[in-house]
C-alpha cells in the first residue's frame, strides 16, 4: 500500500494531525463530562433550598418534589423533561425564577432560587461540592443536564 506506510507518511504530518484529532476528541468528551461532576452547589446551600422550598413550593410540587398538583420536580418526569441533554441548568434556573412560587412569581431573591434549584438538584442525585450554585447565567449556560 503506497503512500500509507510508515516510512512513506513519516514526512507527510499525518501522526501529528491524527493526534491532535485525538486529543482534540478526548478534550471535548472531558468537557462534556465535566458538565455533571461534584461542585455544581454545596450541601449547605441545598439544605437551605429544602427549607425555601417547604415554604413556597411544597403545596403545589409537593413534600417531596413529587408534583401534586404541579409537575414532579424529581424522578421520571423529571428526568424524561430535562435530562435530555437539551436544557441547560440556566433552563432550569429560568422556569424557577421566572414562574413560581404560582401565587407569587420572581418574589423571591435569586440567592433563594439558586438555593432551591440545588435542592432540586440533591433530591435528583446530581453529587455536592464545595462551591455554591451561582445565579448567573453565564455560568448556567455551561451545564447541560444530563442523566448520571
Amino acid at each position: 500500500m503506497r503512500g500509507y506506510s510508515d516510512h512513506n507518511c513519516r514526512g507527510s504530518g499525518w501522526r501529528p494531525l491524527l493526534l491532535g484529532c485525538l486529543a482534540w476528541a478526548a478534550l471535548d468528551a472531558g468537557a462534556a463530562h465535566a458538565q455533571n461532576t461534584p461542585g455544581l452547589f454545596s450541601e449547605a446551600q441545598a439544605m437551605r433550598g429544602e427549607a425555601v422550598y417547604q415554604q413556597h413550593c411544597s403545596t403545589c410540587h409537593g413534600l417531596r418534589l413529587e408534583g401534586n398538583p404541579a409537575a414532579p420536580l424529581t424522578g421520571a418526569a423529571f428526568r424524561s423533561r430535562w435530562e435530555d441533554g437539551q436544557h441547560t441548568l440556566d433552563d432550569l434556573f429560568y422556569i424557577v425564577r421566572s414562574l413560581m412560587p404560582n401565587n407569587a412569581p420572581g418574589s423571591l431573591a435569586k440567592a433563594q432560587y439558586a438555593e432551591v434549584v440545588a435542592y432540586i438538584l440533591k433530591v435528583n442525585g446530581y453529587p455536592a461540592g464545595e462551591s455554591e450554585l451561582v445565579p448567573a447565567a453565564s455560568v448556567m449556560k455551561a451545564v447541560t443536564l444530563q442523566p448520571h
